[in-house]
């Protein structure tokens, strides 16, 4: 027994000496390491889940492509260089994917002009034989997995839309030219292929139809003009496409639209042509700019319309320009910004495109031959109910111009009639069942359908004991949305609605409910995972399979409810798991799993989840380097609220040191609990590299009360700083604030409310809440208004009705109390916080005289694009929390700042 002892406790000291050794060998992670780090980014498994293909990007340089078989047999890994978009055949015999070129070699044609061409790979899965294909610009397989269709790029100069396109015959290896083609498209069972010819002087224009068992090609229609818009219906027996029509009276062309059905047995063409259809309003024509659909039943065709413009009156024309001459004037490009406009001018410059192609949904009953528009200038939007029996019309027109809720009335559109009924007044959005049988939508915090057949609207979740409104997101929005809701069943039965932590399965009559999760107790939140969205519903004998969180936990996982109607869980544990995907005919999943110290990879699993089988090995590099785990902090703030945060620990951390922290903030940011960091010099905020250099990194969450979304991050922030301060690990005089956006917003107040702070950081930050909200979003086009008020800024009232609190809660009306140094960033053309925004911060506290220095970085948006000024701002954003909290010499730029002739990257631009 004794020497048993003995021989354990030699055995435990050799351990703890060979941990050492190896554990000395680590080094510190500097930034000229972090280009190695990899990250998943495309990931593909194969019908039956016996084959995995993923993408590895790093962050600076060249990344590649993996295909391998998953399981016992067989886990070699087929590595392609430069390889992108992979994709699986149906029938599980092949891989295809798209082949780049180096990093290097794209800048060098970047800047001979010159675009990067394609090749295309073809992995035999069985042999592992690969084939390439130069040039190909797209790809598609047949979905019996016996076809592959290869698009070629155009040729140089070529102004026509058709290209080679080459039919490859996978079982026999065998090769098929078609040229000229601009589209094509596989029917549903891969027995026939259709394809639309655009060669050059147009001669040989058509619609050619290949039978792909008999090899017999069909001309459908040939003509000198121009075919667009190819379209199966879901069978995969009928056809239909544009044809161009030109008119030497109007501007753009219309189409003719060209149907065939029963293609698998005696085909019967249909054409619709405007000039022989009474009811099609002759002013109008068919655009060419909205994708053809078919109906389910496959008797209606579904296309768009638009105002057809006349040419301009030539002699007119010149008279114009005679008058023009005379006067020497240009006309001016003036903008009238109009007080009733519905959307204003900017938002129309941002939408112009989509106004130009604006245009009405309209059916083509072809058996009846009968035309019906459906959309009008009444509705803004319409989109087809399941069956397409009725179209969904919203109109916004009595509640123009909107400044809060996006009111609507809600019509239904009669398909074959076109005749209208209201059915919702004073509402925003909402859901078609797939059968087309209910409308879906929220109403005084419940859940309604509306029964279109028995013109019934029927609450179906009052008699439920919860709460499906979210109230708890605070925004301003007199009238809350839902937690939301998931898929309805195939039938049209029932839908799954959502409340705070639980799934319930609400049939649509309103007589039954079930609550299939219980997260209640442990405060777990459970929701669907939808693993396609084609708008088909849940069949009877599919299993249903929700995502879990734990709200105070952050745990992660999946869960199954089983056919008896048992909710079962898979996996729930300390870790993030997501990206969760199953093969298309088997019960195989793969998720991505990952912690602050395990890189994510993904793993496969069978319907159980049991046994995972690891598929992916990224950054192995991490074991040479110190790495910091992470953990969750509880607080309460200043009105009693527990909440959390995620502290993330420096690397190579010594419990008998204190440490300097960086607390970088937003809004919830304890859900990135267990998110694994990539280090990058790219990033301003990158929260590895400051814990590689000796830092913790704290990021709180922040409850909001209404009107004081600045006091509010305050009374959530300090007290959350203050407990990560008194556990001894933090050097209370080295701690750093920072955030991008509405976190750069809350960073620039926090610091006149208090001194807690040693240094800060603030990207694009909002400055002025008065001035902000008389701004425009103009990345959208959108006036800020709109986001103070039922958004993110939480001031349900405008400014002149809640003057103190915008006042009260504006960094710029703060500064004088303000003792922390400060750096801010802004770009020029900032399409989301205004840079004057920037420029009014740097006004005043130029003339307060305090520490203050604002990054600008010409022609860059809300997010820094280009890499030498994301890389720059990282820099400087480092450079300036190591002079204030650690004390380090200040570079000159801090102490002198950098003059305009000292530009040079701007003054060679400016010179050429």
């Amino acid at each position: 027994m004794m020497r048993l002892t003995r021989f354990s406790l030699l055995s435990v000291l050799l351990f703890l000496a060979l941990n050492t050794c190896l554990f000395a060998q680590k080094q510190k992670l500097e930034p000229e390491d972090y280009d190695q780090w990899q990250s998943i980014s495309t990931t593909e498994i194969s019908a039956n889940g016996q084959w995995f293909a993923y993408n590895i990007s790093l962050v600076d340089g060249d990344g590649w492509l993996i295909i391998k078989q998953v399981g016992a047999d067989s886990t070699e890994d087929h590595k392609f260089m430069h390889g992108i978009r992979p994709k699986f055949s149906p029938n599980n015999k092949w891989s295809a994917f798209q082949i780049g070129v180096s990093e290097e070699k794209k800048k060098k044609l970047k800047k001979q002009k010159k675009k990067v061409r394609l090749k295309l790979g073809l992995m035999n899965l069985e042999e592992s034989k690969v084939d390439t294909f130069k040039n190909v610009q797209s790809y598609s397989f047949s979905d019996n997995g016996r076809w592959l269709a290869m698009k070629k790029y155009k040729a140089e100069g070529v102004k026509t839309e058709g290209t080679d396109l080459i039919l490859r015959n996978l079982q026999h290896g065998t090769n098929q030219l078609i040229g000229n083609v601009s589209d094509y498209a596989f029917n549903d069972d891969g027995s026939k292929l259709a394809v639309l010819l655009d060669a050059n002087e147009k001669l040989g224009n058509g619609a050619h139809l290949y039978n792909l068992k008999s090899g017999k090609i069909t001309v459908l229609d040939s003509k000198s003009t121009t075919y667009k818009k190819l379209k199966w219906n879901e069978d995969g027996t009928a056809l239909a496409f544009l044809k161009e029509q030109e008119n030497e009276a109007f501007k753009d062309p219309t189409h003719h639209i060209m149907a065939f059905k029963d293609l698998n047995q005696s085909p019967k063409k249909f054409v619709f042509d405007q000039q022989k259809i009474n009811s099609f309003p002759q002013t109008h024509r068919v655009v060419d700019y909205r994708n053809l659909e078919w109906s389910e039943d496959g008797n209606t065709v579904f296309f768009g319309i638009k105002e057809w413009e006349k040419k301009k009156d030539k002699s007119a024309e010149s008279d114009s320009t005679k008058k023009k001459s005379d006067d020497d004037l240009d006309p001016s490009n003036v903008e009238v910004w109009h007080w009733q406009d519905d959307d204003i001018q900017p938002k129309q410059k941002v939408m112009k495109n989509q106004l130009k192609q604006k245009n009405d949904l309209s059916a083509w009953h072809l058996d009846k031959q009968s035309f019906v528009r459906i959309g009008t200038k009444q509705f803004d939007q319409v989109q087809l109910t399941g069956n397409q029996q009725y179209a969904v019309a919203y109109d916004p027109h009595p509640y123009e111009p909107q400044f809060e809720e996006e009111w609507r009335d809600v019509y239904l559109v009669d398909v074959t009639t076109g005749e209208t009924q209201q059915v919702l007044e004073q509402h925003e959005y909402v859901q078609t069942s797939p059968d087309g049988s209910y409308l879906l939508y929220f109403k005084d915090q419940n859940w309604w359908t509306y029964d279109i057949k028995n013109d019934q609207h029927r609450n179906i979740t009052e008699d439920i004991d919860t709460r499906f409104e979210n109230f708890t997101n605070v925004n301003g929005r007199e009238h809350r949305r839902p937690f939301g809701a998931g898929e309805w069943s195939e039938e049209d039965d029932w839908v799954l609605l959502y409340d705070r932590y639980n799934v319930y399965q609400v049939w649509a009559d309103g007589n039954n409910t079930k609550q299939l999760t219980n997260g209640n107790s442990d405060k777990i939140r459970y929701r669907q995972r939808r693993f396609n969205y084609d708008g088909e519903g849940i069949e009877d004998n599919d299993n249903i399979y929700f995502s879990m969180y734990g709200d105070e936990t952050k745990d992660r996982g999946y869960a199954r409810l089983n056919n008896n109607g048992s909710t079962q869980t898979l996996v729930y544990e300390s870790k993030m798991y997501s990206r969760l995907a199953k093969a298309d005919s088997t019960q195989k999943f793969v998720y991505q799993v990952e912690t602050a110290t395990d890189s994510p990879d993904f793993f496969h699993v069978d319907s159980n989840f049991s046994n995972p089988t690891r598929l992916t090995y990224t950054n192995p590099q991490q074991d040479d380097y110190y790495w910091a785990d992470d953990q969750l902090v509880t607080f309460t703030n200043k009105n009693g609220q527990k909440l959390e945060g995620r502290l993330l620990y420096p690397a190579n951390y010594d419990p008998d040191k204190k440490y300097p922290m960086i607390t970088y903030i937003y809004e919830d940011r304890s859900q990135t609990l267990h998110n694994y960091s990539i280090p990058t010099k790219k990033s301003p905020y990158n929260f590895r590299r400051y814990s590689s250099e000796g830092y913790f990194v704290f990021q709180p969450d922040i409850t909001y009360e209404l009107s004081d979304p600045g006091i509010s991050a305050v009374e959530s922030v300090v007290p959350a700083v203050q407990k990560v301060i008194d556990t001894g690990m933090i050097n209370k005089d080295q701690i750093g604030l920072t955030g991008h956006s509405w976190g750069a917003y809350q960073t620039t107040f926090i610091v006149t409310q208090t001194d807690l702070f040693n240094s800060a950081v603030a990207g694009a930050p909002l400055t002025n809440m008065i001035s902000m909200y008389n701004s425009i979003y103009w990345n959208t086009g959108t006036t800020d208004a709109n986001i103070f008020e039922t958004s993110q800024g939480r001031f349900p009232d405008p400014w002149w009705k809640d003057w103190d609190n915008f006042i009260e809660n504006s960094p710029i009306f703060n500064m004088q109390q303000m003792n922390t140094p400060l750096l801010v960033e802004f770009g020029t053309d900032d399409g989301a916080v205004d840079f004057n925004q920037g420029v009014e911060l740097y006004n005043t506290m130029r003339r307060m005289q305090n520490p203050f220095v604002m990054l600008v970085y010409e022609g860059e948006n809300h997010g820094l694009a280009r890499e030498e000024n994301q890389i720059d701002y990282a820099t400087r954003a480092f450079e300036w929390h190591e002079h204030y909290l650690l004390g380090k010499e200040a570079p000159a730029w801090i102490t002198d700042g950098l003059p305009f002739l000292e530009r040079p990257a701007i003054e060679e631009k400016e010179e050429k």
